[in-house]
């Protein structure tokens, strides 16, 4: 009986996932998705602390194109276990360092009043006909993010559900002379005493900026009896404390993970965003990652 209940509890399980992944990717089939490869080094210290190292690369644009890279570090301890190890409580802290690639773009400048629908193209085809825009270039953007996390877990039969809140804040260092500003002026010709528009330029750079984020997410694994891998799915909700703690996205991740030897620990996952922004610009994207622990 026992294990027929948890070959019906993991078959639900994994019915509920896929449920999610299909609903959740329905809605945006044609987007593009993303890769999201990572790496680290986990040690175990005494007295329920760890640290760990990782380090991750990520690739859009069918996998051939830099979105951005990673490293970093972070510390946890156990604050609290019960007798029968089934409950804990965990804090930690990190930090990582950033490197996103920022794709060009234009902003239209021209007067509402004066707009015109021009096959949709982008402003900066309009040099000929005068129309005022500012050209942000391509460019690889440092950020500097600090985060601390508080976390439950609680073992339920074969299923771990656990609780994680985290507070991130993140230090964007901007970029100089990275933007073009066009504006066409009246040049007059003494020569010919005709007047006529030019294209003025000028350089301006992207300012630093920084945002604080609540990422709240709940996550829930299974334990598959005689077998090494281990399916999980989690939801997490990102918050925005800069703005009202205005909801800003939300996360669904399903995957599974196998340690060999209790050293090599594999994972890979399938994650839907319901938006794209500055971290992230594609809203699918599959995660495959290995740490080693010693």
């Amino acid at each position: 009986m026992r294990r027929i209940a948890d070959t019906f509890c993991f078959h639900a399980f994994v019915a509920i996932a896929l449920l999610l992944i299909f609903v959740q990717d329905s809605v945006c089939a044609q987007s593009e998705t993303g890769l999201w490869a990572g790496a680290g080094l986990k040690k175990d210290l005494p007295k329920g602390m760890d640290a760990e190292f990782d380090a991750e690369w990520r690739q859009v644009g069918f996998f051939n194109e830099t979105d951005r890279w990673s490293a970093g570090a972070s510390f946890s301890k156990r604050l609290y276990r019960n007798k029968s190890k089934s409950f804990n409580i965990k804090a930690d802290a990190g930090y990582k360092f950033l490197s996103s690639n920022r794709k060009a773009y234009t902003t239209d400048k021209r007067n509402p009043d004066e707009y015109e629908q021009v096959d949709g193209m982008d402003p900066q085809f309009y040099v000929d006909s005068c129309f005022d825009f500012n050209l942000t270039k391509a460019f690889m953007e440092s950020r500097h993010r600090i985060s601390a996390s508080l976390s439950a877990g609680l073992e339920v039969g074969r299923f771990k559900i656990s609780l994680r809140e985290r507070l991130q804040y993140t230090y964007s260092c901007g970029k100089e002379d990275i933007r073009e500003k066009h504006r066409f002026v009246e040049r007059y010709d003494m020569n010919t005493g005709e007047s006529s528009k030019v294209d003025s330029i000028t350089f301006v750079s992207i300012d630093a900026s920084e945002k604080t984020m609540l990422r709240s997410r709940i996550s829930v694994d299974y334990d598959i009896p005689h077998f090494k891998l281990d399916p999980f799915v989690s939801y997490e909700i990102y918050s925005d404390l800069s703005n009202g703690e205005a909801f800003e996205k939300g996360r669904l991740t399903a995957g599974a993970g196998f340690t060999l030897k209790k050293k090599h620990a594999f994972q890979f996952a399938y994650v839907w965003q319901n938006t794209t922004d500055d971290d992230e610009s594609v809203r699918s994207a599959i995660s495959l990652s290995y740490t080693f622990k010693f």
